[in-house]
């Protein structure tokens, strides 16, 4: 049965559509992003521009169980196929988007993400033959040139899309995974060698630590896919994350790391800073259930909450940083871990700046809507395309 006939079993086809928010609102047909453009209308990418757009309503309406939104999310991937034809789909020189910059197969910077989206969005519609399609042209994107194993520009990234297809495909899965699962091995025998050959704390290879660039986002990639392809947590992996663990500094009584393995400088948000550690060993906990793992996890999220910032979005500010809170609800039950998530997205609210890139998902406006859009499903939450998928069908089933 297809995602659409189990939302049907469940009577959720004939839900109406319930009101979006004003900055999800634009989206919907007849919107003035859809009827006008968005204001990076000639972009495609999940970052910064359409199928990103397609992404985030997709996930509201698998969570809410809304087929119009999903079919709202169609339109948008349409759009995004559309707008590809152009020489700037992916690229603009001036905002330091080149090839050269974010790479040609990155899932959240090339065409391979809207192939990924294309996907999880027709595996919800019920349109097997068409998902299956467009897996297969996912994993022909993903096999470009690349020599970045990082989780935003490069291979680790692509292994995050393996495992988001894999896992919405469901338990049996609705779509032959095979060869995602094949080419989600390869990536992760990649990242492993790499892990394998390196020390993280002398590494001139790769000096971040973090997870947009660094350590934790390879670590985080491997427990993702472990857990997509239902495996079991190889000992290198755990050793790697004890070596990143004992690089945390105290901070106000938490924990943080550095930028870098040679330094001491200190960033917020998901991508640099504690937020992403929260997620990573939340993540590690629940796969491996050392008690250390919930215990570094809390401490990030402790250190989060005291280093502020003013920024709104997803990738370096309180939204990232929101969804730390809610990974740490989680992992702890205490409500206070809510409230500060409540409390993130109403800072996030007030970042002016996020309106420079109103429709990226992971730097604008659109991103900070879908999270404040999913505190009231905490189970279900989870970082757009990073943290494991834990819809709330699923969680509550």
């Amino acid at each position: 049965m297809g995602a659409q006939g189990r939302m049907e079993r469940r009577g959720l086809q004939g839900r109406d559509l319930r009101r979006l928010p004003p900055a999800l609102a634009r989206y919907r047909p007849g919107g003035v992003a859809m009827r006008s453009g968005s204001a990076e209308s000639r972009f495609v990418s999940i970052n910064l521009g359409a199928a990103g757009i397609a992404y985030a309503l997709y996930r509201l309406g698998r969570s809410r169980g809304e087929h119009q939104l999903l079919m709202q999310a169609s339109s948008w991937v349409q759009k995004a196929f559309a707008l590809s034809s152009s020489d700037k789909a992916y690229y603009e020189a001036e905002l330091e988007l080149t090839p050269e910059t974010v790479g040609r197969v990155s899932l959240f910077h090339s065409a391979s993400g809207l192939h990924c989206v294309d996907t999880l969005v027709r595996l919800a519609l019920g349109d097997l033959d068409g998902a299956a399609r467009a897996a297969k042209a996912f994993i022909a994107r993903s096999r470009g040139p690349c020599d970045n194993p990082d989780l935003t520009l490069g291979a680790a990234s692509l292994l995050l899309g393996c495992a988001e297809i894999v896992e919405s495909a469901g338990t049996p899965p609705l779509l032959d995974v095979t060869l995602l699962r094949k080419r989600g091995d390869e990536l992760a025998e990649l990242l492993a060698t790499i892990l394998q050959s390196e020390s993280i704390a002398t590494s001139n290879r790769i000096r971040f630590l973090g997870v947009a660039h660094g350590w934790a986002g390879l670590l985080f990639a491997l427990l993702r896919w472990t857990r997509a392809a239902r495996g079991g947590v190889q000992s290198l992996l755990a050793a790697k994350l004890d070596e990143l663990a004992d690089l945390a500094m105290p901070y106000e009584g938490g924990l943080c790391w550095p930028m870098h393995n040679n330094s001491l400088s200190l960033m917020t948000g998901w991508c640099h800073g504690t937020a992403g550690y929260t997620m990573l060993f939340a993540l590690a906990h629940e796969l491996l259930r050392a008690p250390r793992y919930a215990e570094v996890a809390a401490l990030a999220a402790d250190s989060a909450w005291d280093i502020r910032t003013s920024a709104g979005s997803l990738c370096c500010g309180n939204a990232g940083i929101g969804y730390a809170f809610l990974a740490a609800y989680r992992l702890t039950n205490a409500p206070v871990w809510l409230d500060r998530a409540r409390l993130a997205a109403q800072r996030a609210r007030h970042d002016r700046l996020t309106f420079i890139h109103r429709d990226s998902l992971y730097r604008g406006v659109l991103g900070v809507a879908l999270f404040a859009s999913e505190l009231d499903r905490p189970a279900a939450a989870a970082m757009p395309l990073f943290e494991p998928v834990r819809f709330e069908d699923e969680v509550s089933a």
